[in-house]
């Protein structure tokens, strides 16, 4: 440990002397902070390394351990801390009683088996690839070291995320409106295809910050569930069971854009009432227009007029009446059953529509497109990429948990709940009592005694490399 502090101690001495006589007027101060960031993350990685085998020989010499295991043989294992990456070698050990094999230093210090990424590479890699590319995160998790794109993948791949990451809810809130907003995104997959990541919001009331729309008390579902979508929903339904009071509740109000999938959530969701999402029906309405040609502007206007005040005053039969006068003017066949297809998509959702403008003042609109672009799109969807199904579920879920303030060390903790046996917990118990009584002798580092005596020597030497 003492010539790893005084060699770390040369290097930062000398440069700082090449930096204030040649390293200003050559690199500047840029230079400099990134030949020290080099040094430092040498340091770190010599001083881990110096601790990794003396936490190694203390273990080894440990009355316990020779009771209890039987040291077989030492072999070498690479990890990557934050400072790069580190080599060391430790003893494989058997049990006396049960022949089971371990590296007992492994175990003390948490290093997990089969990962060579410490927990705060991981930590760091697995944040970083939620909001950009997998190479960038890669090349940025670890000094000096670029990890795989494939690596990156793998251990997204690799998470459990179906667990609960959510504190427990000690009171129950009294609301009378819920308010849930179900959409979902397209992402392209590698082989072909699509998935359909889904996202439901649920929240209970607004704030509004200037121009600007905030949901409160806001939590976030989704992921891929295919044909099990009621998997879904019960979670949704077991959370507003849970956090708040339902006999004190009037109203769940469950807006989107109608599909399917949208609408199974009225059966799970307690006194729950589908809402059509207006953004979806205005582009509806547009499409049975159609485009606003200039030489018919003025009837297309008139029409679009037409066809939303019906809907506003839920006179539904006169929105079909001018629906299918305009479906039969139109000469093109594909064009027609287009339009055909948008007329019945609006008078399925009669309901939806009902409750739309019925129950105006209730609501606050649909905000599911720009959820859908925020969470979704803005990681998966919005620029070409290919995917796997696995890694688009586990991606929407890492980004809706972001979305609730989860943090990705909370989400590695969950991941394995290993529980030492008696015999582990006591060898680290002794190895860290023994690890605290270790003596490093203080060392003198003259780039830390900048006194006045100190300063003189500094200036002194430089003045002397100056005149040489």
């Amino acid at each position: 440990m003492d010539n790893i502090l005084q060699q770390f101690n040369g290097k930062i001495y000398s440069l700082m002397q090449d930096y204030l006589c040649d390293e200003i007027f050559e690199r500047g101060l840029s230079g400099f902070t990134e030949d020290l960031m080099k040094e430092l993350a040498e340091f770190g990685c010599k001083v881990t390394q110096y601790l990794i085998d003396t936490a190694e020989e203390i273990i080894f010499e440990l009355d316990d351990r020779k009771e209890e295991f039987e040291s077989l043989c030492k072999s070498s294992r690479t990890v990557i801390s934050i400072f790069g990456e580190i080599i060391f070698k430790r003893r494989y050990y058997e049990e006396k009683e049960t022949k089971e094999k371990v590296y007992l230093l492994d175990k003390t210090m948490g290093i997990k088996p089969n990962k060579r990424l410490l927990q705060n590479v991981l930590e760091r890699l697995i944040s970083k690839a939620v909001d950009t590319s997998y190479e960038d995160a890669g090349n940025s998790a670890a000094y000096g070291v670029k990890i795989s794109k494939q690596e990156v993948k793998n251990e997204i791949e690799s998470l459990d995320l179906n667990k609960d990451f959510y504190p427990k809810v000690n009171e129950k809130k009294k609301v009378e409106n819920i308010y849930v907003i179900a959409d979902e995104d397209h992402v392209h997959l590698q082989k072909g295809g699509i998935e359909e990541p889904r996202i439901v919001v649920v929240y209970d009331e607004i704030k509004k910050d200037g121009k600007r729309v905030i949901l409160e008390n806001k939590r976030h579902f989704g992921g891929i569930y295919k044909r099990r979508i009621d998997d879904l929903w019960e979670e949704v339904a077991d959370y507003i069971e849970k956090a708040y009071d339902t006999d004190y509740l009037k109203n769940v109000y469950l807006l989107g854009d109608g599909a399917t999938w949208i609408k199974t959530g009225l059966e799970w969701l307690i006194k729950s009432k589908f809402v059509l999402d207006e953004y979806h029906l205005k582009k509806a309405v547009n499409g049975i227009v159609g485009m606003e040609i200039k030489t018919k502007k003025k009837g297309i206007v008139g029409n679009k007029k037409k066809l939303r005040n019906a809907l506003k005053n839920l006179d539904f039969e006169l929105f079909e009446e001018i629906s299918c006068e305009i479906i039969n003017n139109e000469t093109e066949q594909p064009k027609k059953r287009r339009k055909t297809q948008l007329m019945k998509y609006i008078l399925n959702n009669i309901d939806g529509i009902k409750n739309l403008y019925s129950k105006e003042n209730a609501l606050h609109g649909c905000s599911a497109e720009g959820h859908v672009s925020h969470i979704f799109s803005a990681r998966m969807s919005s620029r070409p990429m290919g995917w796997n199904s696995t890694n688009v579920n586990n991606m929407s879920k890492l980004r809706l948990l972001k979305a609730d303030n989860i943090s990705i060390k909370e989400i590695l903790e969950k991941q394995e709940n290993v529980v030492d046996i008696t015999e582990y917990k006591e060898i680290k118990e002794k190895a860290k009592h023994k690890m605290k009584n270790v003596h490093f002798a203080p060392v003198s580092l003259p780039i830390m005694e900048f006194g006045k005596g100190g300063q003189r020597k500094f200036f002194k030497d430089l003045l002397n490399k100056v005149v040489i």
